[in-house]
């Protein structure tokens, strides 16, 4: 195993996490998007506004 620099190994282990975090928000957003046509059963439709 090469050395490698603190800097590099905390840039690592940011990557990872960032990466960890970006699927997980997927998947969340995944689920509550299916939920939400499974309640609404009406095909996607966009939030009405307002005005």
């Amino acid at each position: 195993m090469k050395e490698i620099s603190l800097l590099e190994l905390i840039g690592r282990t940011l990557a990872k996490v960032a990466a960890g975090a970006g699927v997980a928000a997927l998947l969340l957003w995944v689920t509550y998007v299916l939920l939400d046509l499974g309640h609404l059963q009406s095909g996607f439709t966009l939030p009405q506004s307002s005005y």
